[in-house]
């Protein structure tokens, strides 16, 4: 089978990833869905952030807690991050799960026959989006948390933090969702488990929740150190990136498009 070797060696080369990264970029901007998607979660940020400092100033007010709380501005945004990453995962589950559904996923691996490559391709483009997203959402949430909150004492944080810690979460959020859009090949299901991973895991208990990334994630935002320091909180979320992208990776080699 030369022809098929002569293939595979030339969807090896540099210049071949370098198209397929061009190809997917492309994608991710041919449809409407994913910027969509990534301005709705900026938009949900900045709504949610902005609501519940308003209800802490509410409270203030209505004698529910005392005059002079001072108001975490950290862990507000990292609640409103909670939240809007579950729409940076469903913008980047349009980079993959459509293809599957459509049955051009075929295609895209007959034309890059080195599968690793596109789902890590896919994998990158997806965390290059979240992350800027996540530049985007950090700063703007802190502004509407402090618009809110007027005049009541507050723990505030740097813009530039909060850009950096947001875009974290957001680019490791899209990366695993890509992953499991990956190994489950459908976008419910994809979603679901996402959910599950980045909401349901908060409410669980200390010792089980920590390992999970929704958790990892709100620590790295709120810099609270609860459950861990923002260094571990990391390490959380990357082994999450390496472990779904790498099953993913293997899943794709050996099955069926």
């Amino acid at each position: 089978m030369p022809g098929r070797n002569a293939t595979i060696e030339v969807g090896a080369t540099p210049a071949a990833l370098v198209g397929l990264v061009r190809s997917e970029w492309g994608k991710a901007w041919s449809v409407r869905a994913p910027a969509a998607g990534l301005a709705g979660a900026v938009l949900l940020a900045v709504a949610t952030a902005f609501t519940l400092a308003n209800d802490q100033v509410r409270a203030v007010q209505t004698g529910e807690l005392p005059v002079g709380t001072l108001v975490p501005v950290p862990e507000v945004l990292a609640s409103s991050v909670v939240f809007a990453q579950l729409v940076v995962v469903l913008a980047a589950l349009q980079l993959v799960t459509p293809e599957y559904a459509g049955g051009q996923i075929a295609t895209t691996f007959l034309s890059h026959p080195r599968r690793w490559a596109v789902v890590l391709t896919k994998a990158a483009v997806a965390g290059v989006l979240g992350g800027l997203t996540g530049l985007l959402t950090g700063p703007l949430g802190v502004a509407a948390t402090e618009l809110a909150l007027g005049d009541a004492p507050r723990a505030t944080v740097p813009v530039a933090e909060a850009a950096v810690v947001t875009a974290g979460v957001f680019a490791c959020a899209a990366i695993v969702a890509v992953a499991l859009g990956f190994l489950t090949r459908s976008g419910v299901a994809a979603l679901s488990v996402a959910f599950v991973l980045l909401v349901l895991t908060l409410a669980a208990p200390a010792a089980t929740g920590q390992v999970f990334p929704g958790v990892a994630g709100s620590a790295l935002v709120s810099g609270t150190g609860d459950p861990y320091a923002r260094w571990a909180a990391l390490l959380v979320l990357l082994a999450w990136v390496v472990a779904s992208v790498g099953a993913a990776m293997v899943s794709v080699e050996r099955r069926d498009a």
